[in-house]
C-alpha cells in the first residue's frame, strides 16, 4: 500500500519497526501485492498504538487491533517461502475483499517473526521480499528521470532508506555503510518488476511500462535481472534519522551491465468485443478470453503459475504454447522454440498450454 515518510525509526534486525509486518493474502496464505493489484497503491495505512488503520481509496475507512487477530498460527506464503502468521477477523477481511476480485485476508506477523529464508537462515523477516532493508539513490532516480521519457517519482521504487549527496550508481560500489552509529551490509542490487511501473498517485500501470522498460536498456544484466537500488542487511540496530550522514566503510566493484536497445511495443490492433475461448492448461479445459494475459486468467482459475516481474522480463512465467495463438505485448515475449511468457501475451484463439518439460 501507500508508503509513510518517517523523520526516525527503530532499525532492528528484520527491518524497521512495523514495516511490512501486515500483509494482505489469499485465503490460502499466498501473498498479494500491488503487482497483480495496483489500486492497492491508493490505500494509506497508519499505525495506531495498539493495531493498524486502513484508508481506502474511495474514502472508507477500518481499524484492526492487535489483539483482535486470531491466536492460530496459519500457513502464509510469499515468493514460494513458507511460514506462519496470524489472521485479522472477519469483518475487516469482508470489508478489504470487496476492494478485490477475489476474497482476501489480512495478516500480521504477530510479536514473534517465524519468517526465515534460506539465504539468510539467521535473520527474522518480515512479509518484505526477500530483504529487510531497500537502499534508494536519489541521484541515481535523477538519472534514471534523464534517460526516461515519462515522469517518474522516488516513491515508486518503494525503498525504506533514500540517501542523498552521492553520485549516480556510485551505491553500487558500496560494501558496508554507516548511517548514524548503525552499520549496514550491501548485500546485492534488488531486481525490479512491474510495480516500479504503477503510478502511487493513480495506481494504475504506465502503459509503456515505464521506467522499467528504460532500465532494460543500461541496468539489465545477462540473467535478465533488472536492478535499481540495493539490499541490505543490519549489523547492529539503533534509531536511525532523516539528515544522519551516510559513511563508506567498505567499497567493491561495481556490478557491469551492458548497454541494450529499447524494445519496442508490439502494436496492438484494436478488437471491438473481446470474446470467450477454450484455455487448456496441463490437460484441463477452462474458460479464458482475449482480454485478459494469460497469467491473470490461469490465476484467476485458481493456478498457481510462477512469476516475479510480470512484465517481460525475468522469464519465470515462460510456458510452452501447444496449439493456438496469440497476440505478445512485447516481441521478446514469444520465444524461437513457441514457448511464450504468459504475463504478457494475450490469447488470440482458443489455445493449449503447458509448463515446459524441463520445468520444475
Amino acid at each position: 500500500m501507500r508508503g509513510i515518510r518517517l523523520s526516525h525509526a527503530f532499525a532492528d534486525t528484520s527491518g524497521l519497526t512495523f514495516d511490512r509486518n501486515f500483509m494482505v493474502t489469499t485465503l490460502e496464505g499466498k501473498f498479494i501485492t500491488a503487482r497483480k493489484y495496483p489500486q492497492m497503491l491508493l490505500f494509506t495505512p497508519a499505525m495506531l498504538n495498539n493495531g493498524l488503520y486502513l484508508r481506502a481509496p474511495n474514502g472508507e475507512s477500518a481499524s484492526v487491533l492487535y489483539q483482535d487477530f486470531g491466536q492460530k498460527q496459519s500457513p502464509t506464503e510469499v515468493w514460494g517461502n513458507h511460514f506462519h502468521a496470524l489472521i485479522a477477523p472477519d469483518a475487516i477481511n469482508t470489508w478489504l475483499s470487496t476492494f478485490f476480485d477475489e476474497p482476501v485476508q489480512l495478516r500480521w506477523l504477530s510479536p514473534e517473526l517465524s519468517r526465515r529464508v534460506k539465504k539468510h537462515h539467521e535473520v527474522p523477516l518480515s512479509f518484505a521480499d526477500g530483504y529487510p532493508f531497500l537502499l534508494i539513490n536519489e541521484a541515481s532516480v535523477q538519472e534514471l528521470q534523464r534517460r526516461c521519457p515519462a515522469s517518474i517519482k522516488l516513491e515508486q521504487f518503494r525503498g525504506n532508506l533514500i540517501i542523498t549527496g552521492a553520485k549516480p550508481f556510485e551505491e553500487d560500489t558500496w560494501q558496508r555503510v554507516q548511517i548514524g552509529e548503525i552499520i549496514f551490509t550491501l548485500d546485492k542490487p534488488c531486481s525490479r518488476c512491474i510495480l516500479t511501473t504503477v503510478s502511487p498517485e493513480k495506481g494504475i500501470k504506465h502503459p509503456n511500462a515505464e521506467p522499467l522498460a528504460t532500465l532494460q536498456t543500461f541496468r539489465m544484466d545477462d540473467s535478465g535481472d533488472v536492478d535499481f537500488g540495493q539490499n541490505l542487511l543490519i549489523e547492529n540496530t539503533g534509531v536511525i534519522r532523516v539528515g544522519d550522514t551516510l559513511t563508506v566503510l567498505e567499497t567493491k566493484s561495481a556490478k557491469q551491465y551492458p548497454l541494450r536497445e529499447r524494445e519496442v511495443p508490439v502494436a496492438q490492433t484494436t478488437q471491438v468485443s473481446p470474446s470467450k475461448i477454450s484455455l487448456m492448461f496441463e490437460e484441463t479445459e477452462y474458460e479464458g478470453n482475449t482480454e485478459h494475459v494469460i497469467l491473470e486468467q490461469l490465476e484467476y482459475h485458481g493456478l498457481s503459475i510462477p512469476y516475479s516481474c510480470r512484465a517481460g522480463i525475468c522469464g519465470r512465467c515462460r510456458i510452452s504454447l501447444i496449439e493456438g495463438e496469440v497476440t505478445p505485448l512485447k516481441q521478446s515475449a514469444i520465444k524461437e522454440n513457441g514457448d511464450i511468457l504468459a504475463c504478457s501475451c494475450i490469447p488470440k484463439s482458443a489455445i493449449k498450454l503447458a509448463f515446459m518439460k524441463n520445468q520444475n
